[in-house]
């Protein structure tokens, strides 16, 4: 099930990183200038922009560390210790 959350915080960081990006692109005029309709908008504007990149790499990187975190855990097989499973005793 981690796998699962990994991917879909991997995703999404991913997605987030680039709707955020696609915004900036579609703002800019044919000098390469991002244009607003006025300097509070602006400004409010690039602060979301700021969070939203840094909660998209949050994604990443704890997606990542959960991917690891996924492969490198012991697999629980029948040789595990920790299993619950009632041993019957042969008599």
């Amino acid at each position: 099930m981690n796998i699962i959350w990994a991917i879909i915080f991997i995703a999404g960081g991913f997605y987030l990183r680039f709707q955020i990006n696609k915004r900036q692109f579609n703002r800019r005029n044919v000098a390469g200038v991002e244009e607003f309709k006025s300097y509070g908008n602006a400004y409010t504007t690039q602060i979301i922009e700021k969070v939203g990149r840094y909660v998209g790499v949050f994604l990443i990187i704890i997606g990542i560390f959960m991917a690891i975190s996924f492969f490198l855990r012991p697999s629980s097989g029948i040789h595990d210790t920790n299993n619950k499973v009632e041993q019957h005793r042969v008599q």
